[in-house]
């Protein structure tokens, strides 16, 4: 999980920013957020709320049995009684809040995306404040720098990703399901990650994308398979496509052979300094060199960031962006598509932006291959 080194630091980190703001303390309330400053990471249907004073103390509210030893002081409340969740953690949290002293806060940072109205009228009357700050942006600012332990986290999402594209590559034969294929992705990044992870992705065959459907695959049609992977609370986003049953005809090869350069060249561009915009309108460029591409180019944003959020900033998009940062983990996901090469390929790898260049996160050698090749489609490159 997140470290103690790695949580404390970016306490750290966070206080400065709020110092620099004239803010005395901030509320969090999402509990991603909560995980990346503490370490703890309680399910998605329970509440957390966690006080960072600027130069004073941090107080963490959490479901019992969920608590944080990189925090001074952990409140906690029921919301389980001999294995029957209470129907109201809300109301549960709020009087475990109550609980804090009055103080006075000349400016209280606060997440507007997701501090409940309830929550927030419960803290009005604990904090004495002459106003109320968002600090959303400061937050999503400090994410886009991934840290050691952040990133040691979303290699193994990587990994279980492709764990999942192993497995599901087996089950890709004419008349399976494309349920099928998913069920099997589901189980190789499970086993792959060793412990249970969200699956799922799109799953649909012989289209440009979408989810799994009770339908059977066809003989000829290319699988495009843009899967993403939760491990203990980051995200993985990879994209590979696979023909099904047959060799590809020349217009499915020559079309992933460009993609498949396209994601090379593109790699190999970013850098610091680097406006994702710029980005995009090059890898559109790029698509339009191939004929049958020319009239389409790029479809949907070249790529986004990730971590704790599927998308987080910098987007890498035609109308709006940012200049890429070292630190940044992006997702540059480049694709083409035509109905007469039923339907296209879509290529999806994941890069860390250091000082000169990127590095690649995930394994860049993708093999447009039908399933009764013995080759795994990541372990060779076939498109020069």
């Amino acid at each position: 999980m997140l470290t103690r080194e790695g949580c404390l630091d970016r306490q750290r980190r966070l206080r400065e920013r709020l110092a620099t703001n004239n803010l005395d303390a901030a509320v969090i309330s999402d509990r991603r957020d909560v995980y990346y400053l503490t370490g703890l990471l309680v399910p998605d249907h329970l509440f957390v709320l966690l006080t960072l004073e600027t130069d004073g103390e941090s107080r963490l509210v959490a479901p019992d049995g969920h608590t944080s030893v990189h925090i001074d002081t952990c409140v906690s409340y029921n919301w389980n009684e001999a294995g029957t969740n209470h129907p109201d953690p809300m109301t549960r949290i709020e009087a475990a809040v109550a609980g804090h002293s009055t103080r006075k806060i000349r400016r209280l940072g606060w997440q507007a995306e997701s501090l409940p109205h309830r929550l927030a009228q419960s803290l009005e009357q604990h904090f004495t404040s002459t106003g109320w700050i968002a600090i959303d942006e400061i937050l999503r600012t400090m994410q886009r720098h991934k840290d050691a332990d952040e990133l040691a986290i979303l290699r193994k999402s990587i990994a279980a990703n492709l764990g999942a594209y192993d497995a599901a590559r087996e089950a890709i034969v004419p008349g399976a399901t494309e349920l099928a294929v998913r069920a099997a992705g589901v189980r190789g990044a499970t086993l792959t990650a060793g412990e249970p992870v969200f699956h799922d992705g799109d799953y649909r065959c012989g289209a440009f994308n979408g989810p799994a459907r009770d339908r059977a695959i066809r003989d000829g049609e290319i699988y495009i398979i843009d899967a993403w992977t939760t491990f203990r609370g980051y995200w993985s986003d990879l994209s590979c496509a696979f023909v099904v049953g047959v060799a590809p005809t020349d217009l499915q090869q020559s079309i992933f052979n460009h993609i498949a350069g396209v994601q090379r060249r593109a790699g190999d561009a970013l850098r610091p300094g680097l406006h994702t915009s710029e980005l995009w309108r090059m890898i559109d460029a790029m698509i339009r060199e191939h004929p049958a591409l020319a009239d389409t180019g790029l479809i949907h944003h070249g790529g986004h960031g990730i971590g704790l959020r599927i998308h987080e900033e910098p987007d890498i998009n035609r109308d709006r962006g940012d200049a890429l940062h070292v630190g940044d983990v992006v997702c540059l996901e480049p694709g083409g598509y035509t109905l007469e090469a039923r339907c296209g390929v879509r290529i999806e790898n994941t890069y860390r932006i250091t000082e000169s260049a990127a590095e690649n996160l995930s394994d860049d050698s993708v093999e447009l291959c039908r399933q009764d090749q013995t080759t795994n489609p990541r372990e060779q490159n076939h498109a020069h």
